[in-house]
């Protein structure tokens, strides 16, 4: 299609041959070819007020050319095009991936030297233009015309505030091999200095890893722990202010090697401050800790081992959770005679404390646990139900260190349960529904033992939902098991498509009868109700719309202890709908969620997210653009305001972040800024990036 639109405006008609020549003939002497000089072969289409050719060192020179790659899909025009196989140089070109209806884009370069085959093309003297405007300029750039990996300079990042002025990337892409690749960025921050990012990506047979850092020498604005402003608010006008040295550091590993897998994600910063002053794709803003983990698994028949470490960085005030240096896990499962089976699941732990970090009392105790659980299971299944019987025992043993003596207690639990469920069906619409009803009773009786002087390495609260009826533990982790002799009684009812048996709609609701008070708690008092508050949750998926609500009900208090809601209608992915609600009584959290990205037009779309606390009347974050696409440009701006807790300090008032981004994209091309992406990604659930391309 440009190949054709290129001939209407003016370009004399093609033949059957690899040369067509217009106008006068040019005298045997001359060895150019004058007039509407034309050449049509498979991937390039040429047209020139002159040229010559040598076929058989398949050789050729247009002068004042016209052409357009139809492999490439590309177009452009050049004052000479000098060929020799499959390379061209080009002299003061133009290039573009626009139609010629469309001077959305274009680059124009002093010479453009590009290899058909590999797609990859070298200009020198570069000029990008919107329109007419120019908007970037690159003494030499390196591209891939496939929209492959070419090394050179990508385009520039740019940006401008209050607190650092202005902001300037430039990153380089290293194309070391079909693999493996880096990206180094200098950066500018006109308040604060100069910096450099890298990142190294390695894709293997079996593994896939990733290596990020960032350095920026002597913050101007930053001393460690206070901006300068804030340090010359707080009394220090008349002391000295030492820039602090700024860095950033990302590694990530998965593989897999016949039975074994590996994971190995680390992550670390110079100060809790790093993400909100400089920012990173590493992690927003509101990030409370960075996890490092590291961890092999070994799984083969009914054999599974893990070995792993754990830690965090903490980037809020508190204190840090404990650090698994490290934890060994081994769990095997084995049948016995018909559905009789047995199970072991051991694990032995070390906790650690960061030597920084200020705890006190039992939070300041360390040391290691293991422990032991064997089961016996009979289970014996039926299309029309199940019922499972389990027995067996927890032991668990401490080796602590940190209090006033060293102590090693001993903690053993004993376990029984059963669990059993009926599936009933029947057929509606004529067959083409089916809607079953599922009752599901399950009684679990475990031992007391007293837990209270026990550390609390992982131990934590679970949140009361459906899912919890069916669980034998109460609390996450190990160091707290909870009591129980209790029945729990719950009821789902699904829809179900007939023909492909997929589910429609879901609605589960139960709660548990306690034969007796919980005497295991974390620190309060026992607990002493004989009914649980009634938990429910529904999920929906009719056509393109998607539906999952839960709710917790305190029938004693007469309210709700947890509501949630959320709505979601994605018909394609240009169209995107959602809204949430959230209400939980006992954090103070009442909070409505609203977010969309729309078409407007063929090339304009709105999106937008406003996230609000009804509890304490303030928008937590608020955000809305529009954006423009066509086939060879888009354009995306943002406008956001999102609540900017300062850390390290206790603010008088929740302070407020407000900015615009701006993002453009060029079909074929890298494009400017990835910010208003980044933002929709984490505002809308849903949105992936570059949908309307």
């Amino acid at each position: 299609e440009l190949a054709e639109a290129l001939w209407r405006e003016g370009a004399a008609p093609a033949g059957d041959g690899p040369w067509v020549c217009g106008g006068d003939y040019a005298a045997p002497a001359d060895p150019f070819l004058a007039g509407a000089i034309t050449l049509r072969e498979p991937g390039i289409s040429l047209a020139g007020r002159r040229g010559i050719a040598n076929v058989d060192a398949d050789t050729a020179r247009v002068d004042d050319a016209r052409f357009v790659l139809t492999t490439l899909g590309l177009r452009g025009a050049a004052t000479r095009i000098d060929r020799r196989g499959p390379r061209l140089r080009m002299t003061d070109a133009t290039l573009t991936r626009c139609p010629p209806a469309s001077g959305a884009w274009r680059l124009e370069a002093r010479a453009i030297e590009l290899d058909q085959e590999s797609g990859v093309a070298t200009a020198r003297g570069t000029r990008l233009l919107l329109g007419r405007v120019p908007v970037f300029y690159s003494p030499y750039l390196r591209l891939s015309a496939r929209g492959g990996r070419a090394s050179g300079f990508l385009f520039p990042s740019v940006g401008y505030d209050d607190e650092d002025g202005l902001d300037v990337a430039a990153p380089y892409y290293l194309n070391l091999a079909p693999n493996y690749d880096a990206t180094l960025t200098p950066r500018y921050v006109a308040d604060r200095g100069v910096g450099l990012e890298t990142e190294f990506r390695h894709l293997g047979r079996r593994s896939r890893s990733a290596f990020g850092g960032a350095f920026l020498q002597e913050d101007d604005n930053y001393d460690g722990a206070l901006s300068r402003e804030d340090f010359l608010a707080g009394g220090g006008a008349n002391a000295e202010f030492s820039p602090a040295d700024r860095w950033l550091l990302d590694v990530s590993h998965q593989g897999r090697f016949g039975p074994f897998a590996t994971l190995l994600n680390y992550a670390a910063v110079s100060d809790p401050d790093y993400f909100v002053d400089l920012g990173s794709d590493l992690g927003a803003s509101s990030r409370v800790a960075l996890r490092r983990r590291g961890e092999i698994r070994y799984a083969k028949g009914g054999l599974a081992a893990r070995l792993w470490a754990e830690g965090y960085q903490r980037l809020e005030p508190g204190l840090a959770p404990y650090r698994r240096l490290p934890e060994a896990d081994v769990r095997y499962a084995g049948a016995i005679a018909g559905p009789l089976a047995w199970s072991l699941r051991s694990s032995w732990s070390s906790f650690r404390r960061s030597a920084s970090t200020q705890a006190r009392g039992i939070a300041a105790v360390e040391g290691e646990r293991l422990h032991l659980e064997p089961r016996l299971r009979l289970l014996l299944r039926r299309p029309w139900g199940h019922l499972s019987l389990t027995a067996g025992a927890r032991h668990t043993a401490y080796d602590l260190r940190g209090a006033a003596a060293a102590s090693t207690p001993r903690r053993n639990v004993r376990l029984a349960s059963a669990d059993g469920g009926l599936v009933l069906e029947r057929a509606l619409g004529g067959g083409a529904r089916r809607q079953t009803l599922e009752p599901r009773l399950f009684y679990l009786r475990q031992t007391y033992a007293a837990q209270d002087h026990l550390p609390r390495f992982d131990a934590a609260p679970l949140a009361f939902a459906y899912r919890q009826l069916f669980r034998d533990n109460r609390f996450a982790g190990l160091d707290r098991i909870g009591d129980a002799n209790q029945f729990s009684l719950g009821v789902t009812s699904r829809l179900l498509d007939a023909a492909s048996g997929r589910e429609l709609v879901s609605v589960s609701m139960g709660g548990i009868r306690y034969l007796q008070d919980r005497r295991v708690t974390l620190g309060a008092a026992p607990q002493e109700r004989s009914v649980s508050a009634l938990a429910g949750e529904l999920r929906a998926r009719l056509g393109a719309a998607r539906l999952a609500a839960t709710l917790v009900w305190d029938g004693r208090a007469g309210a709700a202890d947890e509501a949630g809601l959320a709505v979601g209608y994605r018909p394609d992915r240009r169209r995107i709908l959602n809204f949430g609600y959230r209400r939980r009584r006992a954090d103070a959290i009442d909070q409505t969620d609203v977010s969309f990205h729309w078409p407007l037009a063929a090339r304009w779309t709105a999106f937008g997210r406003w996230n609000h606390d009804w509890r304490f009347g303030q928008t937590i974050e608020a955000l809305a653009g529009v954006g423009y696409a066509d086939c060879c440009l888009q354009v995306k701006a943002l406008w956001h305001r999102t609540v900017d807790a300062p850390r390290n300090r206790a603010p008088a008032g929740p302070a407020r972040d407000s900015g615009i981004a701006l993002q453009l994209a060029f079909r074929g091309l890298a494009g400017v800024g990835t910010k208003v992406d980044s933002r929709l990604a984490h505002g809308i659930k849903g949105y992936r990036g570059s949908l309307d391309r």
